[in-house]
């Protein structure tokens, strides 16, 4: 006993230096050096592994097709199952082995098919391939479970013809602790063009203004026949070839097309999440006969999953956030509410959810989300926030900016390309392939996870188109994966707030990330500009909502992400979009004349309101001199009634002659302006009133004087006091 201790320690020491020799080998074979597999003749497409993650005790059993394209016969093919027994624990080694195809390690030989007939050029065969359990040749301790290489090489006598490489997952161990797994996919439409404003039972050309009478305190009432001068306005053409003909959006709902792919890839899988942009619901539900089919199949499959609210539209938040206006956040916040309020029932009772527009998040962005209310949850491009360490994986992240906190979930970078196109992340893969790689990464990341505190977020992008059987082989995996638990986003928030989430130091966001695919910044601010002054507008009637019905939407829709792929027909949209909300600001005018005389320092002068709103407005009057010769105050507030004309008294008070245009303006209760001042000319000429008053006055003062003068002297005079006393004697006599 005391010699084979020793041994046994040599052994095992022996098979530790063998495995980080092997280990060591197979990452240090570049993935540049190696040969391409299509050097070879015989391309090898895994079709199936099966059981896809292995027990001990159980066989395992390998299906191949092969195809000869080179230009001789395989005279005497044969395929081997090769099994590389060193457990993988880092992504990398992941990927290079995946990507070594011609080149070694190639594993030990499990079991061998020798093919009956030879393989002619252009020719195929299928072969499957059985290894019993007793030549796996795995430990069966509970610490060594996870993925190992697989390989199916296929030979020609004592030549390699072609080779294929997978992984082999094994679980022996019954109590993995699961790592939390999200995917979300977002189902958007094509970009939408503003309605017509007829669709909105609005007139698709501004009111036109009118001119009519105005009135003077001092000179009367002067009249002037009332003249229409029509406006020309550009109105949203529901035809343009802006992606959202019915034509266009038949061709993403139809068989083969993206939305339908979609559908087809996602409606059995329950653990998907789907972030729907409410838009597009409205699209399909008034579309075609196709359309409104899709929109019953996505509705049923939505039953039973978790369903998220995208802003109506699904909006480019970068070209928001870069706008550098506040209007932006009332955009974003707008388009929040127009989603909550769609009753599509797809949508009752899900929760909003942000969506990046650009591969990397930055400190703007996530500032304009944090403005939506604290908390709230936006998803990250997969280039945001790189962690420190590849081998943990932790979705969300919470981002702090000067408006508050923001819960930023970052999916994971490789996994997101596996799902959405197993190629580019392995090429040549096979559905079989792809689900096998899906499994080995993520058992790598729950191996790295001893606490299960990973949280890992897997999304598609917005034009994914899925090859639909690799798509369900994937998720199938996922959901049968004994080291993976399926989570919805709303858990994966609700974790990340709780403080359950562990995972490494990640980079910080970069302040300001562009993309020169974005809506411009005067864009943006031009729809904000409108949308702000027709809200501004509507709050002079009594009813804003019924006025402002369907603005929302025509405003929003330049905004999508959509738009990106055609930048012509988005600024055919802006345009759209902003003669819908110039149309909205109409049918309130003020009816004056363009002139008229002042000849009083205090005068009134009278202007008419016309209202041709089918509702009652309150508004006020304001006049703007441009000289200081003339001095006026705003009217008070004025209720108008619908369909109707109302006179205004506004008070004049003119401090000097001169000749001044005064700007006419319609006015809110805040102080907005409510449709284009007009101007006025006056002739003030208060001293015409003082020249007079100050004649009359000389005049009466001379009168007076000249009059006490006249009194004065017909007082004492000789003549009349020696009458006087002569009448006073003769009376004397007379009494004696």
């Amino acid at each position: 006993m005391r010699q084979v201790a020793p041994r046994r320690r040599r052994s095992a020491l022996l098979l530790t230096v063998l495995v980080a020799l092997g280990l060591a080998g197979l990452v240090a074979v570049p993935a540049s050096a190696a040969p391409s597999s299509d050097d070879l003749p015989v391309a090898v497409s895994l079709t199936a592994i099966t059981p896809q993650v292995l027990d001990p005790g159980e066989d395992l059993t390998v299906t191949v097709t092969l195809r000869n394209n080179g230009d001789e016969e395989i005279t005497s093919p044969r395929a081997s199952v090769r099994i590389y027994r060193y457990r993988m624990s880092t992504r990398e080694q992941l990927e290079q082995w995946a990507s070594s195809t011609d080149s070694g390690p190639y594993g030990d030989v499990a079991a061998t098919q020798t093919l009956d007939t030879p393989i002619p050029p252009g020719g195929t065969a299928s072969v499957t391939i059985t290894v019993p359990s007793r030549s796996i040749g795995l430990s069966r301790t509970s610490d060594a479970w996870g993925p190992r290489g697989l390989t199916v090489d296929v030979g020609d006598g004592s030549s390699r013809v072609g080779i294929e490489r997978s992984f082999l997952l094994w679980n022996s161990d019954a109590e993995v602790t699961p790592t939390q797994v999200s995917v979300l996919t977002p189902i958007t439409g094509p970009a939408v063009t503003p309605t017509a404003a007829e669709d909105e039972g609005v007139e698709p050309e501004p009111t036109p203004t009118p001119t009519a009478t105005a009135t003077t305190g001092a000179t009367g009432a002067p009249t002037a026949s009332a003249t229409e001068t029509p406006a020309d306005t550009p109105t949203a053409d529901p035809t343009a070839d802006s992606g959202s003909t019915d034509s266009g959006l038949d061709a993403l709902t139809s068989s083969g097309g993206r939305l339908n792919r979609l559908l087809q890839a996602t409606a059995e899988h329950e653990s998907v999440s789907w972030a729907v942009d409410p838009a597009l619901l409205r699209q399909v539900s008034a579309g075609s006969r196709a359309d409104r089919a899709w929109s019953d199949a996505l509705t049923t499959a939505g039953a039973d999953r978790e369903v998220l609210r995208l802003p109506w539209g699904d909006p480019d938040l970068a070209a928001l956030a870069h706008s550098g206006r506040s209007g932006s956040t009332d955009l974003l916040s707008q388009a929040l509410t127009s989603s909550t309020a769609a009753t599509d029932e797809l949508l009752t009772g899900s929760s909003s959810l942000l969506w990046g527009s650009n591969t990397v998040l930055d400190q703007d962005t996530a500032e304009l989300a944090a403005a939506q209310g604290e908390g709230a949850a936006l998803v990250a491009g997969t280039g945001s926030m790189p962690s420190s360490d590849s081998g943990t994986a932790s979705a969300p992240a919470t981002v702090q900016t000067d408006g508050g906190a923001v819960t930023a979930l970052i999916p994971d970078t490789q996994l997101s390309e596996l799902l959405t196109d197993p190629d580019a992340v392995q090429a040549g893969s096979s559905p079989a392939v792809a689900a096998q790689r899906m499994l080995a990464e993520t058992a790598v990341i729950a191996r790295g996870d001893d606490s299960g505190g990973s949280y890992v977020l897997i999304t598609t992008p917005r034009d994914w188109s899925p090859q639909s059987s690799a798509a369900d082989a994937q998720l199938t995996a996922l959901e049968s994966a004994p080291w993976v638990q399926s989570t919805s986003i709303s858990e994966l928030v609700a974790a990340q707030a709780a403080g359950e989430v562990t995972g490494s130091t990640r980079a910080d966001l970069p302040q300001t990330e562009r993309d020169s695919a974005e809506l411009t910044p005067a864009w943006v601010n031009a729809l904000a500009t409108q949308w702000e002054s027709a809200e501004d507008f509507a709050s002079v009637v009594e009813d804003p909502t019924t006025l402002l019905r369907g603005l929302d939407t025509d405003v929003l829709a330049p905004l999508s992400v959509a738009w990106r792929a055609d930048a012509d027909g988005r600024a055919a949209a802006v345009e759209a979009a902003i003669a819908q909300a110039t149309a909205r600001q109409s049918g309130l005018s003020v009816l004056l004349n363009e002139q008229f005389t002042v000849i009083s320092s205090s005068s009134q002068i009278t202007v008419n309101v016309r209202n041709e709103l089918d509702q009652d407005a309150t508004v006020r009057v304001e006049l703007r001199p441009q000289k200081g010769c003339l001095e006026t105050t705003r009217s008070p507030l004025v209720p108008v009634a619908a369909d109707s004309e109302t006179p205004v008294v506004l008070t004049l008070r003119a401090t000097a002659n001169c000749d001044v245009d005064v700007d006419v303006s319609l006015i809110a209760e805040n102080g907005r302006e409510l449709s284009t001042p007009q101007t006025i000319s006056l002739r003030v000429a208060p001293t015409i009133e003082s020249v007079g008053t100050i004649v009359i006055g000389a005049l009466l003062a001379a009168g007076l004087a000249f009059g006490i003068y006249r009194t004065v002297r017909r007082g004492q005079t000789t003549r009349r006091g020696a009458r006087v006393l002569a009448e006073g004697s003769a009376e004397t006599t007379k009494d004696d």
